[in-house]
């Protein structure tokens, strides 16, 4: 395996793709995400296994044959709940399963899930009641094993599964057409009679880690504030003038729904950028856009919260 040359920004960029990647490839999708990295990492050791008809997979969607190894995997899209009886009596059929038809192959089982923001304790509970002395070792495989595993490979393969990453020298050279590209779609979406009253106010010094976001998003956001006074300035020269307050309203506004969804902070942000990049590989200068009118909405204060200290005061 060769080891991966990546800068900061291009890691937590990376980080941020792989999260939506994942958070995105649900059943199947995922299934085939995680097949693609256990054979590059793993090389012709790693068998990928499909279901066949009425046979099926035997609880069985990957197999390492040095180790024995056997992968169940189960990707589901968490902004549409989950449901933790489900998943742990997925992990008891799947094990039952596999341990009943690969005998002679298993000596490992090892659930793959695709939740970013984690498990619920009811499942970390069901892999326990699996775990006994001198059958099969039992075990987790989650996003951040995959990360691990993804940030080490070939810089071109990351390339080729992810996309592109903004570099610092993307982000110094933020693409007013970029800004403009992305305000211009999303100035198409606001309803015309959208508050245009948003209020600027001076981001607290311990915002960003009073919201309890990811570090990727804690470093990217940081790094495209030196971009705040940029998306300022186009505001302030929009032919429309009520264009910074209006994506400030609704941006607002939008938070406020996915917070009271019950959203992890992390998820939120990722969100809201994907609403302004589209669902899919962003160019590293559409990255840099949404970066950094992020980071301007972040510290006027428009999304996320006020320490409550700065608030009372």
């Amino acid at each position: 395996m060769t080891a991966a040359i990546l800068s900061s920004e291009q890691r937590w960029q990376y980080k941020l793709s792989l999260d939506l990647k994942i958070r995105r490839s649900a059943g199947v999708a995922f299934q085939d995400f995680f097949s693609t990295v256990l054979e590059k990492v793993y090389g012709a050791d790693f068998i990928r296994i499909r279901a066949m008809g009425s046979l099926g997979d035997k609880g069985c969607d990957g197999y390492r044959q040095s180790c024995g190894q056997v992968y169940q995997c189960y990707g589901k899209l968490e902004d549409g709940g989950v449901n933790a009886a489900t998943i742990a009596k997925k992990i008891a059929d799947d094990y039952a399963l596999a341990a009943g038809h690969l005998t002679s192959l298993m000596k490992e089982w090892h659930f793959a899930h695709n939740l970013v923001d984690g498990l619920p304790v009811t499942v970390l509970q069901q892999i326990e009641a699996l775990k006994k002395p001198g059958i099969h070792i039992i075990g987790l495989v989650g996003p951040p094993w995959l990360e691990e595993q993804v940030l080490a490979l070939d810089p071109k393969f990351i390339g080729d599964l992810l996309g592109p990453a903004a570099t610092a020298q993307d982000t110094r050279n933020l693409q007013i057409a970029e800004v403009r590209d992305v305000v211009d779609a999303l100035m198409k979406t606001l309803d015309e009679t959208a508050d245009g009253g948003a209020t600027i106010a001076t981001v607290p010094v311990d915002k960003l880690a009073f919201n309890k976001l990811p570090n990727h998003w804690v470093q990217l956001i940081s790094n495209a504030s030196q971009n705040g006074s940029i998306v300022r300035r186009y505001f302030e020269h929009h032919h429309d003038v009520e264009a910074g307050a209006r994506v400030a309203a609704e941006f607002s506004t939008r938070y406020r729904a996915l917070k009271l969804e019950g959203l992890t902070p992390g998820f939120i942000m990722d969100q809201l950028y994907e609403q302004l990049t589209g669902i899919g590989v962003a160019t590293a200068a559409r990255q840099v856009a949404a970066h950094s009118l992020l980071a301007y909405l972040f510290d006027a204060c428009d999304i996320f919260e006020d320490h409550p200290s700065k608030v009372t005061a």
